[in-house]
């Protein structure tokens, strides 16, 4: 019995073994909600984000929300706060929502600069910034604004999985409202599935670094307010979790950074004895 024993404990040893390195290479996937464009104006859509933050306040689920500073009014700025003490971050989108690759980086740093002085009795901290539109344009623009937010102490917030909300709700509101919850139920799962094949894409892109967390992107619409809760689920499913900006932005080994520009060659003072030949030029 004995020598039966120490062979049935044996076989579970080498097949622990042979499971172990299995267990240990699979990675912990997380994810990060994301949501632009806030606030909506008016208390129609305001229903939409407060549908939203319930969802997200039960399943207990964080997200960061990115503010177009020219859309908060008066009857929009109590929705901003309720945000903000439900725990949620929330932080620059610039004023107007400016696309970078139309204008000078003199015109942005000053549509950054005037959403951040607006924004300041709601923006949360560490300070969060998205560029609309996901346009950051190329060379020395796109390194002088990264200069500048580095500057003002925000960091940039990517994303890895665009929703493509806007298309899918865009469809939704096209059926007259009598028959826009029929319409949602056939709808939801192909949103779902495109939420899937982008987030299966967005891994098979960042395999190289399989701890990376997902920065999913939606806005607060009709939409999202009722299928939200799917798409919670759909990730719990896969096995992810759910953490805040600032702990997903933590697994990116390369931050988007202001760089260092080579300084201006200096020109040497002219000659004494060619002084009288600059006024040509």
């Amino acid at each position: 019995m004995k020598i039966k024993s120490l062979i049935v404990k044996t076989i579970i040893f080498f097949i622990a073994l042979a499971i172990l390195p299995s267990v240990t290479l699979a990675h912990k996937k997380t994810i990060a909600i994301t949501i632009d464009d806030l606030p909506f104006v008016g208390e129609y859509r305001n229903f939409h984000l407060n549908m939203m933050m319930n969802t997200m306040v039960q399943q207990q689920v964080p997200a960061t929300g990115f503010i177009i500073a020219k859309e908060v009014r008066n009857d929009n700025w109590g929705m901003l706060h309720k945000f903000r003490n439900a725990g949620f971050g929330l932080g620059n989108h610039t004023f107007s929502h400016a696309n970078l690759n139309r204008l000078t980086a003199d015109e942005y740093i000053q549509e950054i600069k005037k959403a951040d002085s607006l924004l300041s009795p709601v923006l949360t901290k560490p300070k969060y910034f998205r560029y609309p539109y996901l346009a950051m344009s190329t060379g020395s623009k796109r390194n002088a604004i990264l200069c500048y937010l580095a500057k003002k102490k925000y960091k940039v917030a990517p994303i890895t999985i665009d929703s493509k909300d806007f298309a899918f709700n865009q469809r939704l509101l096209s059926v007259p409202e009598l028959k826009r919850r029929d319409y949602l139920n056939e709808l939801k799962p192909f949103y779902l599935d495109f939420i899937w094949q982008q987030t299966a894409k967005a891994e098979n892109q960042h395999h190289h670094n399989a701890e990376q967390s997902q920065i999913l992107l939606i806005h607060a619409n009709l939409l999202n307010a009722y299928v939200l809760p799917d798409i919670i689920n759909l990730y719990k499913e896969q096995g992810y979790e759910f953490i805040t900006l600032d702990d997903a932005l933590m697994t990116y080994k390369h931050a988007m950074n202001c760089k260092k520009m080579k300084p201006e060659p200096k020109i040497k003072d002219p000659e004494p004895n060619i002084d009288s030949f600059i006024a040509w030029d």
